[in-house]
């Protein structure tokens, strides 16, 4: 072999990773390689360039027109999902995580869409609930995989759950990494917490900032809405109920049912939270 090319067995010794992450590289053409025989080869000048712009800072972008086509692989991590396809659906996400999407994309550009579009296929009578199951279930243990470790100096405490009734407990998972992202201790319930749960954990949080109820079922909002009054009655004006999902229709809404104010999905209560910061410090 000539000796200005590796095979990827050299090339994975080179950056540190594993076979398969390089594999990735070049079927993704991130790394330039080619075939001879059935086994692939990488130049090193192919390779130069990849380390030269691996080490580059990354730049962040708006969704649209994206380079790195995050609505591609949630079209692709959906079909997976719906085929019951759990390896299928990690290569999608790992293929957009060397891609150079971080993992609050993935979350929210890649995980959220496809589960929301199966979620859409099941209510309009297009698919069967276990076909809604099965992909719940891989989308939870594709979080488990990625979930972050926290990082940063600790901002304060945030308590977040569905109340009674509310089954959906996968994007409070995504929304409590999320969090832990941006510096915030974040206590999950998981969905179906009975009012006197969430009020007897927030009375006993120290540094409470703010508490967060997610309604994905318009069926529970009785239950939501005893789930905010027993809250405000128990943890006072100072800490803010807010109040977010796919069956909140508005911040109007919201306020109805109880709620201090409403969050726009994860990225809404994200900036609700820095916002409440600024103004405290």
């Amino acid at each position: 072999m000539e000796t200005n090319v590796l095979t990827l067995d050299e090339v994975k010794e080179v950056l540190g990773v594993s076979y398969m992450t390089v594999y990735r590289y070049v079927k993704s053409r991130r790394l330039e390689g080619y075939q001879v025989g059935g086994v692939w080869h990488v130049s090193q000048e192919a390779l130069r360039q990849f380390q030269e712009e691996k080490n580059q800072p990354k730049k962040r972008t708006s969704t649209s027109g994206d380079a790195r086509r995050t609505t591609n692989y949630a079209e692709e991590l959906e079909r997976c999902l719906t085929a019951g396809d759990s390896s299928g659906s990690l290569e999608v996400v790992k293929r957009a995580v060397d891609a150079g999407a971080d993992v609050e994309r993935v979350y929210l550009e890649v995980l959220s869409p496809a589960m929301a579009s199966i979620g859409a296929s099941w209510a309009a009578g297009e698919i069967d609930i276990a076909i809604e199951h099965q992909a719940s279930a891989i989308v939870t243990r594709l979080v488990g995989q990625l979930s972050p470790r926290p990082r940063g100096r600790r901002r304060g405490q945030v308590l977040i759950g569905g109340p009674t009734g509310e089954r959906h407990a996968l994007a409070l998972a995504m929304l409590a990494d999320l969090l832990r992202l941006q510096g915030w201790e974040v206590l999950d319930l998981g969905g179906d917490t009975p009012a006197a749960s969430f009020v007897h954990t927030a009375s006993k949080m120290t540094d409470l900032v703010a508490v967060g109820v997610s309604l994905t079922s318009v069926e529970s909002e009785a239950s939501a809405a005893a789930t905010l009054t027993s809250l405000r009655a128990a943890i006072g004006p100072d800490v803010p109920v807010v109040l977010g999902g796919g069956a909140i229709r508005d911040e109007k809404h919201a306020r109805d049912l109880g709620a201090d104010h409403f969050a726009m999905g994860a990225r809404g209560f994200i900036e609700f939270l820095d916002q409440r910061k600024k103004k405290s410090a």
